[in-house]
């Protein structure tokens, strides 16, 4: 097995973390899950929109 301690992680390294949870916690984690997606699409949709009504950013940043 190898060591995480001391290595940086690729982002786009896969990782296969499958946890095994009882029924009871899925059932509750589950809508809390939800919950916490459908704000973050909310958001990001908001964000996006604000973006797109100030024209987003042309400048060259080169």
């Amino acid at each position: 097995m190898k060591r995480m301690c001391g290595r940086q992680g690729d982002l786009f390294e896969e990782r296969a973390v499958a946890l095994d949870l009882d029924l009871k916690l899925r059932t509750k984690l589950t809508p809390l899950l939800q919950a916490l997606l459908t704000e973050a699409a909310r958001f990001g949709a908001e964000a996006s929109a604000a973006c797109d009504a100030e024209g987003g950013d042309d400048a060259d940043h080169a």
